[in-house]
């Protein structure tokens, strides 16, 4: 038959019963290890050094007795079944003993019953071990995040609703230090999840050794980090930290090969502002950090709250949720602003740009919801909106403009789209659910955009092209592009940012700019459209240095496109723009 070791602490001070009782657990096939003791600070002892599965106890004894040993068991916080064993128990001190937190009593005189209360009390302290361990793991699912071992959401708002009502006391200052890691979704999308989550265990691991005895350090979102820190003297000591967060992020991490360059935008509030809430604080601390990268600010920069932020955060919210019903309610509008030819003076193509006139706040900038959607990744819809309805119109031109054809229409991806996974097998779904056979779709793409994550971009670039799209990189000039890279990217156009065209006539290094450009192009085989022409003079002097296409007012303000067949009407002498810019000077 087979036998089970078991650990018993005997709390007993005779040692004949001792023996009975080991004596009655070995006849029911238990291997026993057993320690015997009698006063308080052997069982201290005994406590301290072994782990036991049952403590069995005779009620009284001349040093100790077991309500005393049941006590001491309990300030040690040890969940072992405590049996008591005597030679007479009356019914009254059996319900004591009960309500002390024993698990059972027996008479010495029936321990036939001890191997079956025993073998009852181990599977019920197994049950109990069970429940708290389950207990403990989603208390620890609740309040931990999985990846990074750090605190999370709702463990901080916890910590700091402590902090709050401890400050309120004592009037302490503290402070909320959110960040978020600038580069998360590039390198989400760029490298993959993998190293995405490679990423924020780096990352946590630099703000660990941050913090400071008493502060804590949680992951509150997605790539966003929070510190609490208490005891500042004032908002000072709480930017010092940021600074150091700043430096500490700035060394290169090594992604298992990959070397990635991180940084963060910070954002801070202290408890002089008076929230009240948790997620008060927190809340001004995002709103802080979104401040920072709504301002452009530069890296080493840390936002502090105020008040007037909090009005800021409500108009965005606002915008952005009417933008979410306008993407949703298709209650944008598309515009065509003409590209025309500074040699034969025809029409080739139009650019397609967003527009939307609110119900109530009339027309909205484009600088002003192109920016939110890239920032909630809003773009992402409103891009394939953009894209879609592009593709349509392109396809009524080629069925309704027989006599301006071939035409392309340009509409502008941005570098948040141009990171999404399935952005080009989502853009050539699109192109080729309408058979553009005699138009073209080109996608402009900015200078720095193009050029941030070329080693990514450029596969995508290419498989566009071969799908028959056209590629144009916009706002060109602005960025830093060299020749080495330019001639290896897979474009057709170079599209001259309007501050060079616009400064025509004022400096003449502008001239100088454009001739360079110009001749660039014209060695990679590759066209050239000036945007923001507005007079005679900008159009004559590209014309003379050789720039393929304009596009600007001195053409035509953006348009609908139900208004485009009377435009080409009143525009079908090809002269047309000229004469009529001679008519303006004059």
């Amino acid at each position: 038959m087979t036998t089970h070791q078991i650990k018993v602490l005997i709390i007993e001070d005779n040692l004949d019963d001792v023996e009975l009782l080991v004596l009655e657990l070995e006849s029911a096939n238990y291997q026993v290890v057993y320690e015997q003791v009698e006063t308080a600070q052997s069982l201290i002892t005994a406590l301290k050094y072994q782990q036991w599965d049952v403590i069995l106890a005779d009620y009284s004894m001349p040093k100790f007795s077991a309500i005393a040993a049941l006590e001491l068991v309990k300030r040690q916080e040890i969940d072992t079944p405590f049996i008591v064993v005597s030679g007479s128990i009356g019914e009254e001190i059996a319900v004591q003993l009960m309500k002390a937190g024993a698990h059972d009593y027996l008479l010495k005189q029936n321990l036939t019953r001890l191997a079956p209360a025993i073998e009852r009390e181990l599977r019920e302290a197994k049950m109990r071990s069970e429940r708290r361990l389950a207990l403990e793991t989603i208390e620890y699912l609740a309040f931990r995040d999985e990846l990074t071992g750090l605190p999370n959401r709702n463990a901080f708002l916890n910590i700091l609703q402590d902090k709050i009502n401890n400050a309120q006391q004592d009037n302490l200052i503290f402070a909320v230090v959110f960040l978020d890691i600038d580069q998360y979704r590039t390198i989400k999308y760029g490298f993959g999840h993998l190293k995405s989550e490679q990423l924020l265990v780096e990352i946590a691991k630099r703000l660990e050794k941050q913090l400071r005895p008493g502060d804590c350090l949680a992951r509150v979102g997605k790539d966003e980090f929070a510190f609490l820190l208490g005891n500042l003297p004032d908002v000072s000591a709480a930017e010092a930290l940021a600074n150091q967060v700043h430096q500490v992020i700035d060394p290169p991490l090594d992604l298992q090969g990959f070397v990635i360059y991180a940084s963060v935008t910070i954002g801070v509030v202290d408890s002089t502002i008076g929230f009240v809430g948790p997620e008060d604080f927190l809340r001004a601390a995002e709103i802080a950090n979104y401040t920072a990268k709504k301002n452009g600010i530069q890296s080493y920069s840390t936002v502090i709250y105020t008040q007037n932020m909090q009005k800021e955060a409500l108009e965005r919210l606002h915008m952005e949720t009417e933008l979410r019903l306008a993407i949703s309610n298709q209650n944008l509008q598309l515009f065509y602003q003409p590209i025309v030819s500074l040699e034969s003076w025809e029409l080739v193509g139009f650019e397609a740009l967003i527009r939307w006139q609110h119900p109530h706040l009339g027309w909205i900038s484009p600088s002003q919801f192109i920016p939110l959607a890239e920032q909630t990744g809003l773009i992402i819809p409103l891009g394939e909106w953009i894209l879609e309805a592009a593709c349509r119109q392109l396809n009524i031109w080629q069925k309704e403009l027989l006599n301006y054809l071939p035409l392309t229409v340009s509409v502008n991806l941005s570098g948040v789209q141009l990171n999404e996974p399935e952005v080009v097998p989502k853009i050539i779904e699109i192109h080729q659910s309408l058979d553009l056979h005699q138009v073209k779709l080109k996608l402009e793409i900015t200078e720095s955009k193009l050029m941030n994550n070329r080693q990514k971009v450029i596969p995508k670039l290419e498989e566009l092209r071969a799908a028959g799209i056209q590629i144009s990189i916009d706002d060109f000039g602005t960025g830093y592009s060299s020749l080495s890279y330019l001639q290896d990217l897979p474009i057709d156009t170079l599209k001259v940012d309007r501050s060079f065209v616009s400064g025509i006539g004022k400096d003449e290094r502008n001239l100088g700019i454009m001739q360079a450009i110009i001749t660039l192009a014209q060695t990679l085989d590759l066209d050239v459209i000036a945007e923001g022409l507005e007079t005679i003079k900008q159009m004559d002097s590209l014309r003379f240095l050789g720039c393929d296409y304009g596009q600007g007012y001195l053409f035509s303000p953006p348009m609908p496109a139900h208004q485009v067949p009377k435009w080409l009407e009143r525009n079908k002498n090809v002269n047309h723009f000229k004469l009529r810019a001679l008519n303006q000077s004059i």
